[in-house]
């Protein structure tokens, strides 16, 4: 009897241990937050293709928009905040020697968000309200 509730309770902390219970964040969600904060996510297609903000970071491709007519924000969004680790280490080391621009580098849960300010200073102070409020979303 002794052995048959160990071996109980140990299967419940191995299927307790196996759950994923993680939030995820969605693209319209991301989207309603941008406009929710006055920077309408129209997608641009006129970008140069060499950018390191626009690059594929484990196999995701982003989805780019630009605020303030110049700021380029970068928006990838994986299955998991595991595979925003990955893609974070993707960039790092596809720039390790490069002279990377002026950026925010923003994760929450499952979204990794690049934020180029370079061409247009000083940070646009609504990008943080939208990470401030993603985070909220996933508490």
């Amino acid at each position: 009897m002794k052995k048959i509730i160990i071996t109980l309770l140990t299967m419940c902390f191995i299927i307790t241990g196996c759950m994923n219970n993680e939030k995820t964040i969605t693209s319209t969600q991301i989207k309603d937050l941008f406009e929710k904060h006055g920077m309408p996510s129209a997608e641009q297609t006129e970008l140069h293709p060499d950018s390191v903000f626009l690059m594929t970071l484990n196999g995701v491709t982003p989805k780019p928009f630009l605020i303030n007519d110049e700021q380029l924000i970068s928006i990838y969004i994986y299955s998991s905040s595991a595979g925003v680790k990955k893609g974070i280490k993707d960039f790092e080391d596809n720039t390790a020697t490069a002279d990377v621009t002026a950026h925010g580098r923003y994760q929450v849960a499952n979204v990794l968000i690049f934020y180029n300010y370079e061409s247009h200073p000083p940070k646009d102070e609504r990008v943080e309200m939208v990470v401030k409020d993603l985070k909220s979303l996933v508490q």
